[in-house]
């Protein structure tokens, strides 16, 4: 009997999510440019690490938001138009494309932030115990990237139901939100990696 290891199996949920809204959005360039990346991704690994990374590696289905979170900004910057009010930008899809995809640049845009931050403080304080830490969050906690999607996504559909604005818009200031409630988690996620006893 072989046990399904949870890690695997929220990526596995994860990029079915994705195809979901994929096909709920019709837009076919959406899934390409994740594919693309994908394999490009694939690609470089193969060329750093001859022999040991390819596209099919387990390292690369850890991460499918590396290469789906910027197909994910792609989306919104191909398909968003400002509405009337310009409060807000209306994407023509259903809700669940959009809240998939602004939640998933809110995230990445977060990670980029941070990780970027902490190398230019590189090697001074606690950057060299955050770097690795922070970059298994980003990449290798499918666990993490699902559910705090999930709820990014919920967070972000009852904003728009209490604030009147059409659950398949979004706003600036709705990725800005996203983006906040990632430090947020973050920070909590390195705490406890950094200082275990203290939580």
């Amino acid at each position: 009997m072989s046990i399904i290891r949870p890690d695997l199996f929220c990526a596995a949920a994860y990029v079915l999510l994705f195809l979901a809204a994929v096909a709920q959005s019709r837009r076919l360039s959406w899934l390409l440019a994740a594919l693309f990346l994908w394999l490009l991704a694939g690609r470089a690994g193969a060329w750093l690490l001859p022999g040991f990374l390819s596209p099919t590696s387990t390292v690369f289905l850890y991460m499918p938001q590396l290469y789906i979170a910027p197909a994910c900004l792609l989306f919104l910057l191909l398909n968003g138009r400002r509405a009337a009010d310009g409060a807000y930008y209306e994407a023509g899809v259903r809700p669940l494309p959009v809240l998939f995809a602004s939640s998933c640049v809110a995230m990445a845009l977060a990670h980029a932030l941070v990780l970027l931050l902490v190398w230019q403080a590189w090697p001074d304080g606690l950057s060299p115990r955050l770097l690795p830490v922070l970059a298994d969050l980003a990449l290798l906690q499918p666990v993490y990237w699902l559910a705090m999607q999930l709820l990014l996504m919920a967070v972000s559909a009852l904003h728009g139901r209490f604030d009147g604005r059409p659950m398949a818009a979004f706003s600036v200031r709705g990725i800005q939100a996203g983006l906040l409630l990632t430090l947020v988690a973050q920070t909590a996620y390195a705490a406890a990696a950094l200082w275990p006893g203290a939580f």
